[in-house]
């Protein structure tokens, strides 16, 4: 079995992509969810997608596909912390996702998201402030969170798999760092979204040293806790898709100026809160259960389009201290775990394009630039005359 002679680069170079490419992610919006067509229960599918937030001038972003097969070695240039070499491992599966590209870095075969041959998908997001990874790991069961979805995809078929991977302790999550970002505490930490083509979906993320799984209700942002966000939605119980049609206040009824009363109150933000709340609002009434799986691609589709950042709304003092960062949604992708398709827009180009894994190239590391600017098409001498 042959693959593409992995390219060796500078520690610094890659640190500081690696670096600030999560740094600025904190505007991710995540939806987990399952149909039954018509109401069939015995035909289910099973979706998971996300939007990704960066700044423009941070790195771009390039999808790549590894093979069965594959070699993966965890916590390449120290990472891991200095003596820890990290555990080694030829990937099960064939899995598909997104890997971030410069024209200065080399091909990183490792993704942030994507989905596997089995159906299996998983997304990181950022969790600044939030994660306790395993400090001093066994050098023999170490990944840095960093080299998680690459982990999860290439070793399971299902979500209970990795728990049982976790439960067992056959790694010990540890802390991504290098001294650019160890000095200041800006190192990347990640939770991470993974769902199976069974209908199994899970948050994972780490106190202590230890993994914490909290069964998905169907959305995931970022800070803080996954169960506070929960607890977070008691808040919110009076929002509704029915629009109230009038009100009284101190014995005088006053009437609607238009429909939506019943979302009065929905947040509109742009912080992990407001978005938790919005999307879990947006999931409960756009995507009743029995919408058939091509409807909900679109609808989900449709859904994350509510969370898109513009270039220039969010802007913020850089973590390293240095300047500033803004946010903006670089692409947005849905993994349909069924049937094994990974659909994808970007920033520039919304139009929706979808990779199937089965037609993937096998047995080689591989990669596909994502799609330049929309073209404008000029429709104008597309109108007919009308006949009477």
């Amino acid at each position: 079995m042959k693959f593409l002679k992995k390219k060796t680069f500078h520690l610094l170079t890659v640190a500081a992509i690696l670096f600030l490419a999560f740094s600025s992610a904190e505007a991710c919006t995540g939806l987990m969810f399952t149909l039954f067509p018509n109401g069939d229960s015995n035909n289910q599918y099973t979706f998971q997608a996300r939007t990704m937030e960066f700044g423009p001038d941070v790195t771009g972003w390039r999808l790549i596909s590894v093979p069965r097969g594959y070699p993966y070695a965890s916590c390449r240039q120290k990472i891991c912390g200095e003596g820890i070499e990290g555990i080694k491992w030829t990937s099960l599966y064939q899995y598909v996702g997104m890997s971030p590209a410069r024209p200065d870095l080399p091909l990183i075969d490792e993704v942030t998201d994507g989905m596997n041959e089995k159906g299996l998908a998983c997304g990181g997001f950022y969790h600044m402030g939030y994660e306790d990874y395993k400090k001093n790991p066994v050098s023999t069961r170490a990944i840095a969170n960093t080299d998680f979805v690459s982990w999860v995809l290439s070793n399971f078929a299902t979500v209970q798999e990795l728990k049982d991977a976790l439960s067992q302790r056959r790694v010990e999550v540890t802390q991504f760092t290098v001294p650019s970002c160890s000095g200041n505490s800006t190192c990347p930490q990640l939770h991470f979204a993974v769902t199976d083509a069974g209908g199994a979906s899970v948050v994972v993320e780490f106190k202590g040293g230890e993994p914490i799984v909290f069964n998905s209700i169907g959305v995931i942002t970022n800070n803080p806790t996954y169960d506070w966000h929960t607890t977070n939605l008691n808040n919110y119980i009076g929002l509704q898709a029915l629009s109230r049609e009038s009100g009284i206040f101190y014995n005088r009824s006053y009437n609607k100026l238009g429909n939506g009363t019943g979302a009065i109150g929905l947040p509109g933000d742009f912080t992990p809160p407001s978005r938790f709340v919005r999307a879990m609002f947006f999931l409960t009434t756009s995507m009743p259960s029995y919408t058939s799986p091509d409807e909900g691609v679109a609808r989900a589709f449709r859904i994350l389009n509510q969370f898109d950042i513009p270039v220039g709304s969010i802007v913020a003092p850089s973590p390293t201290g240095q300047g500033m960062i803004q946010d903006s949604t670089m692409w947005t992708s849905l993994s349909d775990t069924k049937r094994r398709r990974y659909y994808f827009h970007t920033q520039t180009n919304r139009t929706v394009r979808v990779i199937e894994l089965d037609k993937l190239p096998k047995n080689i590391l591989s990669y596909m630039d994502l799609p330049a600017h929309d073209v404008i098409i000029d429709v104008s001498k597309k109108f007919m005359p009308i006949v009477k």
